[in-house]
């Protein structure tokens, strides 16, 4: 292949042919860049030259199938008279005219006679249909030679006035009924507008023209809308019943053969079933008749058995073989075959999930009980395990399904923010739980040696169920693919399901990128590949056709947004009130021209607005097809079938709307891969293209820096940036080319040309701090010196902020507390204290009252309430003041075990009111001092789910442990006892008798006898988790790494040298 020579006019090998640079009018004439170019004349189409009922297509060709011609109703319906028919008009009495004479002579007898052959008969019948009144009536027949009858359309009569008529005759003459409202003209433009959007456009449609009688036409639109919907069951089962209503067996079941291996609809299927058995006798003597519907039974049962509203099916089927000939319990051939049979139906119908499983389960118990207890409890006991799992699992599909629309009939799925769209992705989130739970394997029943086993079966049912509602969502049909396709499920005929959904997909969407992408995908990576040309050149066209398919319906796409803005401007500019002649000098005019005026510019930012989208997406998908060339076919040479990446963009360029992102990719991959000259040409072509287009000028900036032509850049730096800060509207746009050269002149640049473009800037942007242009020197974008904090003195600048009561802010999971019924209402508006409530891990003895000068927290009362204002506040009597004692615990061992029990619930509420929410902890609330404020932080930002995982695994002591600890240091250190009768609680030292001693029996205990000090409450662990505390190797591990080996030192909480812990 020749080299490519940069000097010449056309960049690609050989004479005479397309490349990257070409004259003026080929450029002009052939070629579309962007939105500066002129734009395509509107296609309109000419009906003219087409047969009615076919529209042509873009190319100007008639496609095989035409579009259905609104038009072509009404007034070009085969009427076709049998000829076995005889029409004949209703005999009318004649009209008797009186003779006109002139001196007792007759004037103009012939004349007379003429006019009254000439006239119409008085009261002739006629009849109306679709808005024109036909004088005769006829019968229309469908090819098949079934007449259909046209509903009876009301009698017009027409009145003929003679010359010598009254005035009111002659104004009911005048008077015309206004013409009726055309329904079925309506109804096949919104189908032809908008044919996967207008789904009640197509059931009135077809609604109509089962009123008309019109069979024909009912047909046509039935297969047009299934060509739409092939998934549709109720469409299908619809189209069923229209055609069993006329006792069409054989389109019906043309029908079935169409519909019934590819929709897995329950009530297709009933469909089917109830057709075998109207056509099949099962009490026909010969038997064959049965046979065809057990067939059938198992036909069913074998596709769709498994779905989880198939329990009907399944109820039928075993009555239906509990009907057939014999005795289940008898000793003959038949009522032998009779008992397999029913067993084998039996135990399949109690292993799926369906919604009669337990009344099914109790026949098949009542059933093998009957026949032997034996035999009967031994297939009882083998089959129990599976049922229950059904039996689990129906209940658990239940509640997954519960909000489930199992709806066939799809829709668009709704835009993000508009109508429709929480209720839709609410479905697709039930649909993905269903799956998942599917693949969870919840029935047991996977096993790997099986590809296409009953778990890949029940999990490819419900794609396919999925699938079924959600026919325009593309990440289902992906999803479904891959799954396929890692699983290695294959289709009855041995082709790749998941190709075959992609396949399917494409055709529902034909518009999808992903589905284009992901289809094109799969072939590159299966299709065998080779170093021959023949090879690269079969291979090419199998990746392209994804690529084309979804290109030209982009393309149609921008096409159609074009005729909608046509139309919707043309509808506003008809609407529009009309000056009068009179009204010329009026000052209201001007305002109802802007008016009008201003509503056209919307509608056209709307739609430009779209079109730019659309031109986004095209550009990116043409990008994916060079790519997908260049590694095929290499850089391939243009007009030839080993076209390559550069015939691949050459047809880009060609067809237009395209961004110069194409531009961009193309010359990168020119120079990056290739090393040729030829991507400095297309950046200098795609720079005349997109002036204005600041991404494409920065990338060309780039592209100059990769070859060291830093003159170039600083060049196209000025003269971008000029252009674009000319104007204030696009002042914007130069902020990025800024910023990159801001940060390559601190890079490689001088000090003195860094200090004028942050001039530049900080004149052009003037929101921009100084410090962010200077920081941004020296920063990268995973750090920053400038700003990251350094902590100088941790006792100083690490210390968490002073508590202020009137300032604390409560944590998420404290409530305001109203008054419990519990609490009274004091004088002046006081609301007594609340009830005492079980907090902390400690726990009150049952016998002494809590000390609470040694507890930090202020809200524990006494076990018993006072007498005072608390029960009467008035001094009143009655029973609603009785007094009221505390909970009284329980006495000896057995309020010990009851104590011992609630040490590990600490914090749970009490028996009769609920405890109060814990605060957060200490070392949390420290945490969250040294986070600064969001608006001020600029450093790294934290994960908050790894943020949240790393709280959740710091093990923070408890308070009152903590304090115990700090206790023990300056006092006598307790002894915990480890094991024995009373768990956590401390024992004494001095055992005796190999007993031990409870605490508060020792002769250890501090205190008066007056007083009561609990013993610290451990948890598991005992005096080993104390000493590991004492030792600095507990919930802060390590002996206190961060601090030196030991515990933080009490002024980091604000403590000072007093021990004592600040309340919350």
């Amino acid at each position: 292949m020749a080299e490519y020579d940069p000097s010449q006019t056309i960049v690609w090998d050989g004479e005479n042919e397309q490349g990257y640079e070409e004259g003026d009018d080929i450029e002009t004439s052939h070629i579309q860049h962007s939105s500066e170019e002129q734009e395509n004349e509107p296609y309109v189409p000419d009906h003219s030259q087409h047969v009615l009922g076919d529209l042509p297509s873009r190319d100007g060709a008639t496609d095989e199938v035409g579009a259905y011609d609104p038009e072509s109703l009404s007034s070009s319906l085969p009427v076709t008279v049998p000829a076995t028919t005889s029409v004949k008009p209703s005999p009318q009495p004649a009209v008797v005219k009186k003779p006109r004479t002139a001196g007792g002579f007759l004037v103009g007898d012939s004349d007379d006679e003429d006019e009254q052959d000439e006239a119409p008969q008085v009261g002739a019948p006629s009849e109306q249909s679709s808005g024109s009144i036909l004088l005769k009536s006829a019968q229309i027949q469908d090819p098949a030679g079934v007449p259909s009858n046209p509903s009876p359309a009301p009698q017009v009569t027409q009145v003929v006035a003679a010359p010598s008529a009254s005035l009111a005759a002659q104004r009911l003459v005048s008077q015309s009924p206004p013409p009726p409202v055309n329904r079925i003209a309506d109804l096949e433009k919104r189908v032809l507008d908008d044919p996967r959007g207008a789904l009640d456009a197509w059931q009135a449609l077809i609604a109509e023209h089962k009123r008309n009688n019109d069979i024909v036409q009912t047909r046509q639109t039935f297969d047009r809308v299934l060509a739409i919907f092939p998934q549709a069951a109720d469409i299908w089962v619809e189209y069923l019943e229209f055609e069993l209503d006329m006792n069409n067996f054989s389109e019906a079941e043309i029908i079935f053969g169409r519909s019934i291996k590819n929709v897995p609809n329950v009530k297709l299927w009933t469909k089917y079933l109830d057709y075998i058995r109207r056509r099949n006798d099962v009490n026909d003597p010969s038997g064959e008749p049965r046979l065809v519907v057990a067939s059938a039974y198992e036909f069913v049962i074998d596709n769709i058995g498994l779905d989880k509203d198939s329990g009907k099916i399944w109820a039928e089927y075993l009555q239906f073989l509990k009907s057939r000939p014999g005795n289940a319990g008898g000793s003959q051939w038949e009522d032998q075959q009779k008992m397999d049979q029913l067993r084998k139906a039996y135990q399949r119908a109690i292993v799926v999930p369906i919604a009669n499983v337990n009344t099914l389960w109790r026949e098949y118990n009542e059933w093998e009980m009957t026949l032997n207890k034996l035999t009967g409890r031994k297939y009882l006991t083998e089959k129990s395990p599976s049922y229950m799992s059904a039996k689990s699992a129906n209940t658990a599909l239940e509640n997954i399904t519960r909000n489930l629309k199992r709806n066939t009939l799809p829709r668009l799925p709704p835009a993000a923010g508009f109508d429709g769209y929480q209720e839709y992705m609410e479905q697709v989130e039930i649909w993905k739980k269903w799956i998942e739970w599917e693949k969870s394997d919840p029935l047991d029943i996977k096993d790997d040696t099986q590809p296409n086993g009953p778990y890949q079966k029940r999990v490819l049912y419900v794609y396919k169920q999925a699938l079924m509602a959600l026919w325009f969502w593309p990440e289902m049909w992906v999803d479904a693919a891959q799954w396929c396709l890692e699983n290695n499920i294959s289709t009855a005929e041995g082709q790749p399901q998941g190709l075959e959904f992609l396949t399917m997909s494409i055709q529902a969407n034909p518009e999808s990128v992903l589905l284009a992408l992901r289809h094109a995908d799969y072939i590159e990576s299966t299709y065998p590949s080779d170093e021959k040309d023949e090879a690269k050149i079969a291979r090419g066209k199998a990746v392209r056709a994804p690529y084309d398919r979804v290109l030209d319906a982009l393309y149609e796409h921008v096409n159609r947004i074009k005729d909608r803005e046509a139309t919707a401007i043309r509808n506003i500019q008809e609407s529009a009130p009309k000056p009068q002649i009179e009204d010329a000098d009026d000052d209201e005019s001007p305002a109802a021209n802007d008016g009008t005026k201003e509503m056209i510019k919307r509608i056209q930012d709307g739609y430009a607005a779209q079109t730019n989208l659309l031109k986004n997406i095209i550009s990116f998908v043409w990008i994916a097809l060079i790519r997908a060339m260049r590694r095929i076919q290499g850089k391939g040479k243009p007009n030839t079938e080993l076209g390559g990446m550069r015939q691949a963009f050459q047809e880009a360029r060609q067809r237009g709307h395209i961004t110069s992102a194409v531009y961009s990719a193309v010359a990168l991959m020119e120079w990056v891969i290739y090393k040729e000259p030829a991507g400095g040409k297309i950046f200098d072509r795609g720079a005349k293209l997109f002036p204005q287009d600041e991404t494409f000028a920065l990338e060309n900036i780039k592209y100059l820096h990769s070859r060291d032509d830093y003159n170039n850049a600083r060049v196209l730096f000025e003269t971008v940036v000029g252009r674009l800060t000319s104007k204030p509207e696009t002042v914007h746009k130069a902020k990025a080319l800024y910023a990159y050269m801001h940060k390559y002149e601190s890079t490689y640049g001088e000090l003195a040309q860094i200090a004028k473009l942050e001039k530049r800037m900080a004149e052009l942007f003037p929101e921009d701090r100084y410090l962010t242009n200077f920081s941004a020197r020296y920063s990268s974008d995973n750090f920053d010196p400038i700003s990251a904090p350094i902590i100088v003195s941790p006792a100083t600048q690490t210390r968490p902020p002073a508590f202020h009561p009137h300032m604390a802010m409560p944590s998420v999971e404290q409530q305001q507390h109203s008054p419990r019924p519990g609490q009274a209402q004091l004088a002046g508006g006081r609301t007594s204290p609340p009830p005492p409530t079980n907090q902390g891990s400690y726990m009150n003895s049952p016998k002494r009252a809590l000390q609470i000068d040694d507890y930090e927290e202020s809200n524990f009362q006494p076990r018993k309430m006072q007498r005072t204002e608390y029960n009467n506040p008035q001094g009143q009597q009655g029973s609603d003041y009785q007094f009221q004692r505390g909970a009284s615990p329980l006495k000896g061992a057995a309020g010990r075990r009851l104590a011992q029990q609630r040490v590990p619930t600490a914090g749970a509420s009490s028996s009769y009111h609920s405890a109060a929410p814990a605060p957060i902890a200490r070392d949390i609330t420290f945490l969250l001092s040294l986070i600064p404020r969001a608006d001020l932080y600029d450093g790294h930002r934290l994960n908050p789910r790894a943020t949240a995982s790393m709280l959740q695994r710091i093990d923070v002591p408890d308070f009152t442990v903590w304090k115990q600890q700090k206790g023990q240091g300056q006092g006598h250190a307790r002894k915990v006892s480890v094991g024995g009768e009373y768990g956590y609680r401390g024992g004494s030292p001095f055992v005796g008798g190999g007993r031990p001693v409870p605490y508060r029996e020792g002769s250890v205990r501090p205190g008066s006898s007056g007083s009561y000090e609990p013993p610290p409450a451990f948890g598991p662990g005992g005096g080993q988790q104390h000493q590991a505390y004492e030792t600095g190797q507990g919930a802060w591990g390590g002996g206190y790494s961060g601090f030196g080996g030991h515990a933080p030192p009490p002024s980091m909480y604000g403590q000072g040298g007093q021990g004592r812990y600040p309340p919350y």
